[in-house]
């Protein structure tokens, strides 16, 4: 008789549990789906398309060499990578969230433009909420204040930068060497792939659905176990915070008396579903034990930073919410969208631009 290791049965019981979720929660499991579906079609496909379609159009341009430029010390002097594609990525990154993060540094690592210890500084630093999230969602709608929101999203960039300049060190100290990885682009067959914007849209489709999946998928655990348990609050917060981010700062919100504070966890720590979206983005040939070890650093210099730039902010910053203990948050995240119009605007001049050029220099000829 075949004997099974818990690696094999833990995933046949975490099915049947879930199975009988959807069987004694019928009502919740509907909600829970529809209010992914939901999330996805008001929230993730407007913010994160065209960030993923934009990111494959300028990694693949010149604009990849000196858009970043605002970043290069972090990258550069922080973290030591040189390529200063590599600072266009982390600012993509920043910009555009975790989903993006993973896709993008997955692209230039297959590149051969990044050796592996360096993508996996570049995840540390990169993988996070974007700044439409944090700020709109998070700051203005969950908390009641667009500047905790900005102090939010402070505190996270600059947790982002200080543990990945502690595992810098860490890595340091591995015996492996950095060394560009030139066979992964023939490898994983890539070159067979399209390019310019049919790949790219292509690329972002793939993504999106991924996405798209793991949302409302968490979104339906997260309802139906909530509603079997029968948490009281800081229950409630704990289990949404460890399936769901967006959930989880939505329940940190309602807590009385250090809302911010738990919205400030549930955005450091990310979510089950967070690091299994990053995993089914990235690339094979990149660990994402770096991002799971660096989290619990990450927290304590996110609470950190937080509470110091709270204390900038002109007259009393209230961390209480009088929110509901379940919100749904509806927003169309217009500033994503107009940020990322404005890149591909310039990006298509460029390319205008540049063919003028090589058309007058065929008719100088």
């Amino acid at each position: 008789m075949k004997k099974y290791g818990n690696r094999e049965l833990c995933p046949g019981a975490a099915a049947l549990g879930i199975l009988l979720l959807l069987i004694l929660q019928p009502s919740a499991s509907t909600k829970g789906v529809l209010a992914g579906l939901e999330s996805c079609a008001f929230q993730v496909i407007p913010a994160l398309f065209p960030f993923f379609v934009v990111t494959g159009l300028i990694l693949e341009s010149p604009l990849a060499e000196w858009l970043g430029l605002s970043v290069y010390p972090v990258t550069r002097l922080g973290l030591g990578i040189r390529q200063r594609r590599a600072s266009t990525v982390l600012l993509l990154c920043w910009l555009g969230g975790f989903a993006v993060a993973a896709s993008a540094i997955s692209r230039l690592y297959q590149q051969g433009r990044l050796c592996r210890r360096q993508a996996m500084l570049l995840l540390v630093c990169g993988v996070g909420s974007g700044p439409a999230f944090v700020v709109n969602t998070v700051g203005l709608l969950m908390l009641g204040s667009a500047p905790l929101g900005v102090c939010l999203l402070g505190a996270m960039l600059t947790a982002n930068v200080c543990t990945a300049l502690v595992f810098r060190i860490l890595f340091a100290v591995l015996p492996e060497k950095c060394e560009p990885a030139a066979s992964v682009l023939h490898s994983t067959g890539e070159t067979n792939r399209p390019t310019g914007l049919v790949g790219s849209i292509q690329n972002a489709v793939h993504s999106m659905l991924t996405v798209c999946g793991f949302v409302v998928f968490f979104r339906f655990l997260c309802e139906t176990a909530a509603q079997a348990l029968s948490l009281g609050a800081p229950g409630f917060f704990a289990l949404c915070a460890g399936l769901e981010v967006t959930s989880g700062c939505a329940a940190g919100a309602a807590l009385p008396g250090c809302a911010a504070m738990a919205c400030c966890a549930a955005l450091s720590m990310q979510s089950l579903s967070v690091f299994l979206q990053v995993r089914a983005l990235l690339c094979r040939e990149l660990p994402i034990w770096p991002l799971a070890a660096a989290r619990p650093l990450h927290l304590g210099f996110s609470l950190l930073f937080f509470r110091l730039f709270v204390r900038w902010l002109p007259g009393a910053a209230e961390a209480i919410s009088t929110l509901a203990p379940r919100v749904i948050c509806r927003t169309r995240t217009a500033p994503d969208a107009a940020l990322v119009l404005f890149a591909f605007c310039c990006l298509v001049l460029f390319r205008l631009e540049r063919g003028s050029r090589q058309l007058r220099r065929r008719k100088q000829a």
